[in-house]
């Protein structure tokens, strides 16, 4: 849902760059470094910039996407951390600027988010068709699948 908000919306900023796997990636080592400098290379479009370490990164922010109007997504967040290193304070971004972050919603709470969107569930079966777009590539499961199926939505709810 986070990708597909993204490109119906991106041609609307100056720069806009979609983060995949927050979690995953910044548990590796150097991971936050490298998602800094993904992020700056995205939105700057330079594909040279070095960032040396997490403080470093910060301050790069800050210095060099204050006055973008940026769309950011960050996808997968689950650490504070993780928030603070890519999208730190309000005052690190021009106005305009929107940051999406897909996980828990405490995270925003803790990191003092004003305005925070709750997605509705989908229906079952909107839950069904999304499933099998993703598992079978058509609209329902294949034949034999189906339980196994509407197992797999109620224990992703």
């Amino acid at each position: 849902l986070a990708k597909s908000l993204y490109n119906s919306i991106c041609d609307r900023f100056e720069c806009a760059c979609f983060l995949f796997n927050v979690r995953k990636i910044s548990d590796q080592e150097e991971g936050l470094v490298r998602l800094q400098q993904t992020l700056l290379s995205k939105l700057l479009g330079e594909w040279e910039i070095k960032v040396r370490s997490v403080e470093e990164g910060i301050s790069m922010i800050k210095e060099k996407l204050g006055k973008k109007r940026a769309l950011i997504v960050l996808d997968d967040v689950d650490k504070i951390e993780q928030l603070k290193a890519l999208a730190g304070e309000c005052d690190w971004f021009s106005y305009g600027t929107r940051i999406v972050i897909t996980r828990d919603k405490y995270l925003l709470t803790a990191h003092k988010v004003e305005k925070i969107y709750k997605m509705k569930l989908l229906s079952d079966p909107e839950s069904l068709e999304l499933f099998c777009w993703n598992a079978f590539k058509m609209t329902r499961p294949k034949a034999n699948y189906e339980d196994l199926s509407n197992q797999a939505i109620h224990y992703a709810q």
